[in-house]
C-alpha cells in the first residue's frame, strides 16, 4: 500500500478492481466534494467560550493514503448567536496541518456566560455543516436545570450508530463521553458474525492505525449529529490504546516497556487530535493530563477523572494474559496492599480537595469503570473483576472515605466500560450495610459493544444488595437532568444496534433527591 499513491487508488476504485486491505468509510456526510467528512464538534464548554473542532480530510477514505489535501491548510470559523449564522459575533483564520492529522481546534473566548451558540468552518472553497454549543453560567450564579447526556463504549464493527442519533434528538446541554470511543481491535472471530461493517485494518499500535480508526468511525451521521448538538466533555478509557492496560503496564507480556510507551504516546495524540478538548490537557514529552473540573453555575460542580493512565499493575497477574483483567479470588494478596492506587497519588490530591467545595447544589465524578462492588460467591469465599474498582479495593475505600470526610454536595457518579445499566448505592464500607451511603452511581450502558453474561450477573445480585438494577442486554445511553431539587437518570435502550433505524425506549428511571442520599426507584 504504501507504495501506491491515492490517484491510482481512486482510480482502482472507478474501474472496479480490487484493491486489498483497503477500508472505505459508509454513510460520510456533505458528499465526496467536501473536505469536512468528519463532521465539527465543540467541547470543554467555559464560562466566555469553549472549544470549536473539526479535522480536514479527502474522500473516499484509504487506509495508508494520506487525504489529497497540502500540508498547510487555511480554515475559517465563525461564532454565531442564531442558528441561520446571521448574528456572527466571532471569527478567525487557523490552519489545518498533516502534521497534526489535519485537525483544527480553536478555543474560543470573549462570549457571553450561560447562552447558546452556533459555529461553522470554510476550508478549500468548501463549508461544513453547523454545530450547536453553549457557554456555562458563571460560577456562582444561580441556575435551575442542567441535561447531561452519557455515552460510552462505541465499537464501529458491532452496530450502527442509532443510539447516537436518539441521543442528540434529547438536546443535552452537555455530552459527557467516558471512555471507548474507538476500539483498537477488530472484533474477535467468535463475533465475526455479529459485524455490520469492518474497520478495514489490522489492530491499532501506531498513529496512522489510531487516527484510521477515528476518522473512519467519525464518518458516521449519527455520531456527527451528537456532537453538532452540544458541547463534549470526554475522557478515555482502555480501548482508546489497548484493553485492560493498566498504567504503563501492556496487557501482553510480548510487548515491552518501550514499545508500549511508543503506543501510548501514538494514541494520546491520536485521542488529542479527534476530540474536541483545550490544547492544555496536553503536557511534556508527548503525555496526556485529561482529568479536570468545571463548574455549571451554583448547580454543578463536574470532576472528570483519568482511571487508566496512573493506575497501579492489574492484581496478582498470572501468565501468559499478565494485564486482562479477569476474576479472581480475594485472597489475591494484591487487594489488600495499601499503597496500590487507582487514580495515582496527584489526582487522588486533586479529587479530594475538590470534595471541599460546597459551593453547588450537585457534585458530579464523570469516570470510566465501575464503582460499586460485584461479587461471585465461590467455594473459598468471593471472587472480583479485577479491571473495575473492585481490583483495587483499598483505593476505593479512600474514595468512599472521602466521600463520607468532606461531604461534597449529592454526589452522583457516572461510568462506563461495563456495557451494561447499572444503578447503585456506594457505601462508605462495601457490604456493611450499617454504614452510610455516600453517593449513588449511574452506569450507562454501551453505545454498540455487546455486554457480559447476562444470566451470570443477575444470578449473583442478592450478594449484592446495594444494586439496584442491572441490564446488559440493552444498548443505548443515559439522560440525566438536574434541577434545585433532584437529579432524575433514565436509562435509555435501543431495540437493536445491529439496525440502523432502530428505535428507542425508556427502559428505567431513577432519582436522587438533593440532600438526601441514595437511589429512588421511579420506574
Amino acid at each position: 500500500m504504501p507504495n501506491l499513491s491515492r490517484r491510482t487508488i481512486i482510480k482502482a476504485f472507478g474501474a472496479g478492481l480490487a484493491i486489498p486491505a483497503i477500508g472505505h468509510a459508509e454513510n460520510f456526510r456533505g458528499g465526496k466534494d467536501t473536505v469536512f467528512p468528519f463532521g465539527v464538534a465543540s467541547g470543554d464548554p467555559a464560562e466566555d467560550g469553549f472549544v470549536v473542532w473539526t479535522r480536514l480530510g479527502t474522500l473516499p477514505l484509504i487506509y495508508g493514503i494520506a487525504p489529497d489535501l497540502p500540508q498547510k491548510v487555511p480554515v475559517y470559523w465563525e461564532i454565531s448567536e442564531d442558528e441561520g449564522m446571521h448574528s456572527v459575533v466571532q471569527k478567525g483564520q487557523t490552519y489545518a496541518a498533516a502534521i497534526s492529522g489535519y485537525s483544527v481546534h480553536v478555543e474560543v473566548q470573549g462570549l457571553k456566560p450561560g447562552r447558546p451558540y452556533w459555529y461553522r468552518f470554510r476550508a478549500q472553497g468548501t463549508q461544513s455543516g453547523i454545530g450547536r454549543s453553549r457557554t456555562f453560567p458563571i460560577s456562582g450564579q444561580e441556575v435551575s436545570s442542567l441535561r447531561v447526556a452519557v455515552a460510552s463504549c462505541a465499537h464501529w464493527e458491532m452496530g450502527w450508530y442509532s443510539a447516537y442519533r436518539h441521543l442528540a434528538n434529547e438536546h443535552p446541554d452537555i455530552v459527557l463521553f467516558l471512555g471507548d470511543y474507538i476500539y483498537e481491535h477488530n472484533a474477535p472471530p467468535a463475533r465475526q458474525g455479529l459485524t455490520v461493517r469492518s474497520y478495514g485494518a489490522s489492530e491499532a499500535t501506531d498513529l496512522e492505525g489510531y487516527r484510521w480508526r477515528y476518522g473512519l468511525q467519525k464518518t458516521d451521521p449519527d455520531l456527527q449529529k451528537a456532537h453538532a448538538v452540544a458541547p463534549w466533555l470526554p475522557i478515555w478509557d482502555d480501548h482508546e490504546i489497548e484493553d485492560d492496560y493498566s498504567g504503563v503496564w501492556p496487557s501482553s507480556p510480548e510487548e515491552s516497556a518501550e514499545a508500549f510507551r511508543r503506543r501510548r504516546l501514538a494514541a494520546w495524540q491520536a485521542w488529542y487530535e479527534n476530540m474536541p478538548v483545550r490544547k492544555n490537557v496536553r503536557i511534556a514529552d508527548g503525555g496526556m493530563r485529561i482529568y479536570r473540573r468545571i463548574k455549571f453555575g451554583d448547580l454543578a460542580i463536574i470532576d472528570l477523572m483519568d482511571g487508566r493512565q496512573y493506575r497501579s499493575r492489574q492484581p496478582c497477574p498470572v501468565p501468559p494474559k499478565y494485564g486482562d483483567g479477569r476474576i479472581i479470588s480475594e485472597s489475591c494478596p494484591d487487594f489488600h496492599d495499601a499503597r496500590r492506587t487507582f487514580l495515582g497519588a496527584e489526582q487522588e490530591r486533586w479529587l479530594y480537595d475538590g470534595f471541599r467545595d460546597h459551593s453547588a447544589v450537585w457534585t458530579i465524578l464523570a469516570q470510566d469503570l465501575k464503582v460499586a462492588p460485584l461479587r461471585f460467591p465461590s467455594s473459598g469465599g468471593y471472587n472480583y473483576w479485577t479491571d473495575t474498582w473492585d481490583g483495587f479495593p483499598l483505593a476505593r475505600d479512600r474514595l468512599t472515605q472521602a466521600l463520607a470526610n468532606y461531604g461534597p454536595p449529592n454526589p452522583i457518579i457516572f461510568s462506563g466500560d461495563y456495557h451494561s445499566f447499572f444503578a447503585s448505592n456506594i457505601r462508605a464500607r462495601p457490604y456493611d450495610e450499617k454504614a452510610p451511603v455516600v453517593a449513588s452511581e449511574i452506569l450507562g450502558t454501551s453505545i454498540t459493544s455487546l455486554g457480559p453474561p447476562y444470566e451470570a450477573i443477575q444470578k449473583v445480585l442478592p450478594e449484592n444488595p446495594d444494586i439496584r438494577v442491572f441490564d446488559s442486554r440493552k444498548r443505548g445511553y443515559v439522560i440525566a437532568d438536574f434541577t434545585r431539587q433532584a437529579m432524575t437518570a433514565k436509562l435509555m435502550s435501543i431495540t437493536d444496534a445491529r439496525n440502523a433505524q432502530s428505535e428507542v425506549s425508556l427502559t428505567r428511571t431513577f432519582t436522587v433527591e438533593s440532600g438526601r442520599k441514595g437511589l429512588i426507584n421511579s420506574t
